[in-house]
């Protein structure tokens, strides 16, 4: 009602492309993470394949295609949406932890970046992404667990894969 007709359409259209680059960067991202884990001998050995030509991770992309298309027909919107959301916002909150644990471990370590406001920013961080995880939990919980049943399902994986590299380290990753 603000911008008026014309100004719905043109805001319905940067709604198009913003969602359409997001895909974009999700597509070029996301297979190259299980492509990465692989090489490293820490997931399946298909997923490090990778397209001769193109130089693509042939293998990750039908991994991540194949998740996906399985996910979009497991429920409604609201319901993947729940799902996703409450698994991404653990891995961030995790991440936010990382970030702290590394300053203290390794104080010397070179850091290109520097957040500002340490340590408040992360803690402050980490806090709404708890409330968030929490939140969704109440409201959600049987989406929310299924979500985290997922991730922990994945635990004994990285275990035995851990224990098949024989501690082999990546120059990419470091693990």
């Amino acid at each position: 009602m603000l911008v008026g007709k014309g100004g719905a359409k043109w805001l319905t259209v940067a709604m198009m492309i913003s969602a359409l680059g997001t895909l974009h960067i999700n597509i070029l991202t996301a297979a190259r993470i299980p492509s990465a884990i692989a090489r490293d001998g820490l997931f399946f050995a298909f997923a490090k394949r990778v397209q001769p030509t193109f130089r693509s991770p042939s293998g990750g992309l039908l991994l991540v295609g194949g998740v996906t298309a399985f996910l979009a027909l497991s429920g409604t919107y609201e319901e993947l949406f729940s799902l996703v959301i409450f698994a991404l916002w653990i891995f961030l909150c995790l991440s936010a932890v990382v970030v702290i644990r590394l300053r203290i471990t390794e104080p010397a370590l070179p850091r290109p970046y520097s957040a500002w406001g340490y340590p408040w920013t992360p803690i402050l961080f980490l806090a709404g992404g708890f409330a968030m995880t929490a939140k969704l939990w109440l409201d959600r919980p049987v989406r929310s667990s299924i979500g985290l049943g997922v991730i922990l399902l994945g635990l004994p994986f990285y275990f035995h894969w851990r224990k098949k590299s024989d501690g082999r380290v990546s120059p990419n990753t470091g693990v």
